[in-house]
């Protein structure tokens, strides 16, 4: 069994030490991401050992087993996770081949905090048992589960789901919700309005991996948008805060999906959004950019990805990105990355 483990920056503190660290209004701290592997020679029990222990020092106190009823992979078992924290919210992308997770009532009474998490669904399939209810999730599906209560997940499959954890108390402090008005183990829909925030918590978990600063200038909406989960779940109205929040990730989406358009303006933007130009502003309202500049930074990553990935020539990437010209490409391409596209795509290839 072989074992790694590595924080991104910022910060030089120690990340375990974070990981452990619980309650609202920390700093972002980095992300822990870790790998465990299964060696030659060794024993199962070991290599989930060691998985177990990584799990419990991410999350809370638990059990983590082999399934008995799904064969390990001939390469043997092999989990990753990457974890980081945003103010009181836990974003992790965790996933392994197959193997069962139990919360009993003594893993329960050994931890020091209540938690609500939301697992998204991204890869393979998982059974979550929670008392009663059974709730099944596939990718872009999502559920939430409490920690104070006995359950398991089976994960049948190779796997990958994205967790977000929240104290119960913070939780109670933003929305007025307690546990028992939450509703927990039901499949909730990769559709409609759940689906757009179930799609920013697993587009903020892949960039955390990768670009963690990045992942932390976006993650200020995450505990807002967590609560509109919970209260579009519920079937609420939302506050004027979490309606704020959820407007500002569909508006975020929509720009995403469009910003290949050289016609998308402001005006377009906010009709595609179907709320008014004034509306679509104040959605930005505590944001240091607008949607123009959100759309040109947008087109720049979208160029970026096309520079770096083919051997497009730079007129076509210009127009591919949403560019009416490609001298205005060339003027906001170096304005936002501080070089030239050509300088940007001669450059070496980064290391994963």
């Amino acid at each position: 069994m072989s074992a790694r483990e590595e924080t991104c920056p910022p910060g030089e503190r120690s990340n375990a030490e974070a990981v452990r660290q619980r309650g609202g209004g920390a700093a972002f701290q980095g992300v822990r991401q870790l790998e465990v592997r299964a060696g030659e020679g060794l024993r199962e029990a070991e290599t989930f050992g060691a998985w177990e222990a990584a799990m419990v020092e991410t999350y809370f106190p638990l059990a983590v087993s082999p399934l008995a009823e799904a064969p390990t992979p001939s390469s043997g078992f092999h989990g990753s996770l990457a974890h980081g924290r945003y103010g009181a919210v836990d974003v992790t992308v965790v996933g392994a081949t197959p193997q069962r997770v139990r919360l009993t009532d003594s893993l329960i009474a050994a931890a020091p905090d209540e938690f609500l998490l939301a697992s998204i669904c991204t890869r393979g399939r998982g059974r979550l048992r929670l008392g009663d209810r059974v709730a099944e999730i596939g990718p872009g599906e999502m559920v939430f589960f409490p920690s104070n209560r006995k359950l398991h997940w089976d994960f049948g499959e190779r796997w990958e789901k994205t967790v977000l954890q929240v104290p119960v108390d913070v939780l109670r402090e933003r929305s007025g919700c307690t546990l028992d008005q939450v509703r927990t183990g039901l499949t909730l829909p990769r559709q409609g309005a759940i689906g757009v925030v179930s799609r920013f918590f697993t587009n903020l978990a892949d960039l955390q991996r990768h670009k963690p600063d990045e992942a932390a200038l976006l993650a200020n909406s995450a505990l807002d948008l967590l609560t509109t989960a919970v209260r579009l779940s519920a079937g609420e109205i939302l506050t004027e805060r979490s309606a704020l929040a959820f407007a500002r990730e569909r508006v975020h989406e929509f720009i995403r999906a469009h910003c290949a358009d050289p016609g998308l303006t402001v005006d377009r933007i906010a009709e595609g959004c179907m709320m008014s130009r004034r509306s679509l502003y104040r959605v930005f309202d505590e944001m240091a950019d607008g949607p123009g500049t959100l759309l040109r930074r947008l087109r720049i990553e979208r160029a970026a990805g096309l520079l770096a990935e083919s051997a497009l020539p730079i007129a076509v990437v210009a127009t591919a990105s949403g560019f009416s010209s490609e001298s205005h490409f060339y003027r906001a391409f170096r304005h936002e990355m501080g070089t030239t596209p050509a300088a940007f795509r001669a450059r070496p290839a980064q290391p994963e």
